[in-house]
Parts: structure tokens; sequence; C-alpha cells
């Protein structure tokens, strides 16, 4: 591995010395394609090697408390972002194959592969193996289209395509825990004040309110 990696980094000194001025447009977009794609497969080789190295306890041996504070020490990051690279390192290892897969070849981004852990996860809890590993292909074909933050926002909806009576039932339980909450919620309170009047107070859905309290009109 140290061999090729000194090949690759041989390889992008060769393009650091290239002058990208002289680039024709349509070259020029797809050397930030290809740069962009490498980027994150080389993303995926770095989190292979922080789980490696996590998983032996490099960190302890070397007197750090954790591998995040080694790595903030070791690659000079903040401890915000050493946790998220042990912790996605870990995800990607314990996960779905095919989003580690996805990351290696540059099908996604390190931020996709992220939403697309934790998407995974959830599906897997709710639906089991199999609709995970169908929630990974649709995810990674949604990723092509989406930022990581669409990414999560539409991934929600992942169950509706890998395991619809899953996500029947899951809507129908969301429905009633909103109506048991706004069951417990619902109350009136009558209290006397000290000039005789009474005091009506408390809280309503607005469906009951519809129903018993009565509308001004203008």
């Amino acid at each position: 591995m140290l061999e090729g990696l000194a090949q690759a980094e041989a390889a992008v000194a060769d393009c650091l010395d290239a002058s990208a001025w002289a680039l024709p447009e349509h070259d020029l977009v797809a050397a930030l394609d290809t740069a962009h794609r490498l980027e994150q497969r080389l993303a995926a080789v770095q989190l292979a090697l922080v789980r490696e190295l996590d998983g032996r306890g490099t960190a302890l041996t070397q007197g750090a408390s954790s591998t995040a504070v080694w790595l903030r020490d070791r690659l000079r990051l903040n401890v915000s972002a050493a946790r998220r690279l042990v912790d996605l390192a870990a995800a990607l290892d314990a996960g779905a194959p095919g989003v580690s897969a996805a990351l290696a070849s540059g099908e996604i981004s390190v931020g996709q592969a992220r939403v697309i852990g934790d998407t995974v996860r959830t599906v897997h809890t709710a639906a089991g193996a199999e609709a995970a590993e169908k929630a990974v292909g649709v995810l990674v074909e949604w990723a092509g289209q989406f930022e990581p933050a669409l990414l999560r926002k539409v991934g929600t909806r992942v169950l509706d395509h890998v395991a619809p009576e899953v996500a029947d039932a899951a809507s129908r339980a969301a429905l009633e825990a909103e109506a048991r909450r706004a069951g417990q919620d619902r109350h009136l309170t009558l209290s006397e004040r000290r000039d005789g009047r009474l005091r009506l107070s408390g809280n309503l859905d607005a469906e009951t309110a519809g129903c018993c309290v009565p509308r001004s009109t203008p």
C-alpha cells in the first residue's frame, strides 16, 4: 500500500506542476470531475486505515486517550473532525458493504456516505437486512442528484421504495403517537377569580378547538 500511495503522491505532484490555464474548457471540467472522484477514493483509503488503527488500539499504545485525540494531534485536525473520521470509519466497516464500495469507487462523496450509512442503519432496524441492502442501491442512485443535506431529507422516504408495507406501518404508528400526544396535551381548567368571575384556560388541538370554540365573525 505504501508503494501505491507514494506513486499516487508523485502523480499528484505532476498534476500540480501542470498548467491548468492551458487546458480547454471541456478538459478542465473533466479534470475537476476526476480530481473530485480521486479525493473520495483516497478518503476511502484513509478511512480504512483509521479503522484498522482504531481496532488495533494504536492510539492507546502511543499514550493518547482515544483514536480521535491521537488523530487530532497526528493530523492537526480539530477534535470534532477527528471524531467524525473515527465514527465514519467504524460505520462503514460495520455497515452495508455497498456504501464502502460506492465511496471507494468515487461514486459518492464522504458526506453522502455518512448520510447513506445513517439512513441504511435506520432501514435495517425497521425492515431488516434485505431492505437495507436495497436501500443502499436506491440511495447511491439518489446521491447522483442530491448533495448530503437534501439526500438526508429525501432519504426519509426510502422505506416507501424498499419496504412499502413497513413504511405504511411506520406512518400509522407515527400518526397514532401524535394522536396520543395530542390527547395527553388537551386539557381545560376552570378557576374562580377573586371578583367572582370564572377563568377558562387550557390547551386544545386544532380539531377539538374547531368543534368547541365558536369562531368570531367579521
